[in-house]
């Protein structure tokens, strides 16, 4: 592998006080290409003794010059005034130094993380293998910021977060599985998810016909794909209301028109001079105004009668 084009990710984004988590975790990338990374977690040791044999004293100088050399690519992917301050610091002690100048942004990003760790849940339809990668994803993040989650606790947790497709497995694995770790969890997941019956998916029918403004009186024509009992219902839910007019006024009576109560043909009961005469002597006595049940009333019925028997007869 080339060192230099790894080494260009540092490059590109220097440590500037504002960046320091994206530039740890492409220092970790290039130094794990290069099989240093354990300067990053160990100091340098002290000197061999006086005594000590040419292989003890050749691996003490191995590892002093690339102590140094890891140091000096952390400098030359600061800005100017971080290099000032920890020129003469080994990679380790560069590093500490480092962790607790920008100790916020470590916090910070130990809440997102926790944050959404707690938050995060399998989805309908996503597999369970991305899932749990995701979970443990998270699960490194919070390790490398030094706090580590206890192995049995992140497995409660990504089973806690699974959806309700996988509740059997959860309660079989409590009962005969515990202390998994999370690539066993991981592939037990996997197996389960096979043998689940695959769930057919939801079709949506989306009518493709649009009703344009200048037919709008008009009912709906049946679109492309549309049977009978659709155009039906598209007509009945579009068509409009027949409008039934209203009866024309009669301004003046028929010549046959018979008063309902002289029983006499050519005027209305309200035009009719007895019907009036009438109202009048019943509103002098304090009779009530209504006609029914009174002579008056049985002398209009015989009247019609009379009046059609001579029409049937003619």
């Amino acid at each position: 592998m080339n060192n230099s084009s790894i080494r260009s990710i540092l490059e590109k984004e220097k440590l500037n006080g504002n960046n320091f988590l994206d530039w740890y975790r492409n220092l970790r990338i290039v130094l794990r290409a290069e099989q240093k990374f354990y300067h990053l977690e160990e100091a340098l040791p002290e000197a061999p003794a006086a005594n000590a044999t040419a292989a003890v004293r050749n691996a003490y100088t191995r590892r002093c010059n690339e102590q140094q050399e890891v140091a000096c690519l952390m400098l030359a992917s600061m800005i100017p005034e971080l290099q000032k301050n920890l020129e003469n610091l080994a990679a380790f002690d560069m590093l500490r130094e480092l962790k607790v100048m920008f100790e916020q942004q470590a916090e910070q990003e130990l809440f997102d993380t926790v944050k959404s760790f707690h938050a995060c849940k399998q989805e309908e339809g996503q597999s369970v293998s991305s899932y749990v990668m995701k979970m443990k994803g998270y699960l490194d993040q919070m390790d490398r910021l030094g706090y580590p989650m206890p192995q049995i606790l992140g497995v409660s947790l990504i089973l806690t977060s699974l959806s309700k497709d996988y509740d059997q497995f959860v309660q079989n694995y409590n009962m005969h599985s515990m202390g998994k770790t999370i690539a066993e969890l991981h592939n037990m997941l996997k197996l389960a998810e096979k043998g689940m019956p695959k769930k057919a998916p939801v079709v949506l029918a989306i009518n493709k016909g649009r009703i344009q403004k200048k037919n709008k009186g008009k009912p709906l024509a049946p679109g492309k794909g549309q049977g009978k009992g659709k155009a039906q219902l598209a007509q009945l839910a579009y068509a409009p209301k027949p409008k039934i007019p209203p009866p024309a006024k009669k301004e003046h009576p028929a010549k046959d028109t018979v008063c309902h109560h002289c029983g006499v043909v050519g005027h209305w009961r309200r035009n009719c001079a007895a019907y009036l005469e009438g109202l009048k002597k019943n509103k002098a006595s304090g009779a009530s105004t209504s006609v029914y049940g009174t002579r008056t009333h049985r002398r209009m019925i015989t009247g019609r009668l009379a009046h059609r028997i001579v029409r049937f007869l003619a």
